[in-house]
């Protein structure tokens, strides 16, 4: 809302006091928001004192100009003028009309100040997922200016906004390591926790954290009670999920308790094995895996607000010391890709609650570090085979400072160029870059 009458309507249950001006808001800009990781900084809102500057391409572009509308949370656009990138402000989780409208308007409006043409206008990209509001945004674009769509695959588009930022050049392969919340895969399972061989023209998923089920699909999101019970009752079954259920009284973090846990196993228990994916969504999202040890540990019951259960997890971290325990996270090779098991991961944490020598921090600081650990050998390992000299880092849960760090201390350590984002966020807001760039080497391949 930028109307003072809008303004009191839309916020009147928030907020006691308003302090409004007659001067009308033409464009909003939020605040930037942003992290510093030893000196560098990770732009997590990448809005007022960094929009409009643009991100130079490390290679030359025969083309006049291009639009992408971003995934369908913490959403920019970005647009392509020549071989610069402009990326909107910060537009926010375009789930509603109004985010909707304001993602078209701030598109138009840079459209506009970059004295961008209808007709200069080439493809349209966006994100995979059928379903996304920006997906039909995208589509409505591609109508309305009559030009090619594009759809980029999630996790690869924040891989090419990475190897942009960082002058990759255009005949190089990279390692991408790609963590994060959600993403919906060229397999149409959610996927969040991956390593891809990447080049501009191609990807190649190489490895990527176990598939887990998502009883009860967006749910598991919100409750990380449900995500838990998931993983707890794919590993152990039904019999033995119940005990460990009752053990951690699981019932009370259930908002419909009894009664949701009953159903959750029954959905379990008629699931179809032949096409899990069918009535379960699987994934491979490192984002769950977070929430699922959040809950575990008591760091965090409940999602109120996006990445709550991983800072929570994060901060409890903060206090541990991930010397007193031994915690190893093991993979595997299954048709030439690597499956780290996060299966017996939850196994090996739900045994470490048990022995009351072990500190809950302690549990969480080793946790974050063996995750970085066994991402960092296993890009590593794919590097080596494939004669690659660079590994790079993005996704959401980049974020984290000491997942982080253990991923770049161990590629640097094994004599490999580590990638890291500064200009551009490494979370979803720096995915409309990488859909540029996707769909501008798909536009010359069809050319």
């Amino acid at each position: 809302a930028i109307e003072n009458t809008k303004i009191i309507e839309q916020l009147k249950d928030l907020a006691d006091i308003f302090l409004l001006h007659n001067r009308q808001i033409y464009q909003r800009v939020d605040d930037s928001v942003l992290r510093i990781h030893d000196s560098k900084v990770k732009l997590i809102r990448r809005s007022r004192g960094f929009v409009p500057e643009y991100l130079s391409l490390p290679f030359e572009v025969d083309i006049s100009s291009a639009i992408a509308t971003g995934p369908e949370l913490m959403t920019t656009g970005a647009i392509l003028r020549r071989n610069r990138i402009f990326q909107t402000q910060h537009i926010g989780h375009v789930t509603h009309l109004e985010t909707s409208d304001f993602l078209k308007e701030s598109l138009f409006h840079m459209k506009n100040l970059l004295q961008v043409k209808d007709t200069e206008i080439k493809f349209i990209a966006c994100d995979l997922h059928p379903a996304f509001i920006t997906t039909q945004i995208a589509q409505e674009f591609s109508s309305k200016f009559n030009v090619d769509l594009y759809q980029i695959q999630h996790h690869y588009a924040h891989i090419l906004s990475l190897m942009a930022e960082n002058d990759v050049k255009i005949d190089e392969k990279i390692v991408g390591i790609c963590t994060d919340g959600i993403g919906y895969g060229t397999d149409g399972n959610i996927w969040g926790g991956e390593i891809i061989l990447s080049d501009y023209n191609k990807f190649q998923r190489i490895g990527h954290l176990e598939n887990q089920p998502m009883i009860g699909g967006d749910r598991c999101t919100k409750y990380p009670a449900r995500m838990a019970a998931s993983i707890i009752l794919n590993k152990f079954g039904v019999d033995e999920a119940s005990k460990i259920f009752n053990k951690i009284e699981i019932i009370n973090d259930l908002e419909y308790k009894e009664k949701e846990l009953l159903a959750l196993i029954s959905q379990y228990e008629e699931r179809d094995t032949q096409t899990p994916s069918y009535n379960i969504p699987l994934t491979s999202s490192t984002g769950r895996i977070f929430d699922t040890i959040s809950y575990l540990l008591g760091a965090s019951k409940f999602k109120s607000y996006r990445g709550e259960p991983a800072m929570k997890l994060e901060g409890l971290a903060s206090r541990g010391n991930p010397d007193k325990l031994d915690l190893k996270i093991n993979y595997s090779q299954k048709n030439g890709v690597v499956i780290i098991n996060t299966s017996e991961l939850i196994q090996n944490i739900l045994s470490l609650l048990q022995d009351s020598n072990h500190k809950k921090a302690d549990i969480a600081a080793k946790f974050q570090i063996e995750m970085g650990r066994v991402f960092g050998e296993v890009a590593v390992e794919i590097a080596k085979k494939t004669n690659v000299k660079k590994i790079g880092l993005t996704g959401g849960v980049a974020y984290n400072y000491s997942f982080s760090k253990v991923i770049k201390t161990y590629i640097i350590n094994e004599g490999f160029k580590f990638l890291e984002h500064e200009r551009v966020a490494p979370g979803d807001a720096g995915i409309s870059i990488g859909q540029l760039i996707g769909g501008l080497f798909q536009y010359i391949k069809n050319k």
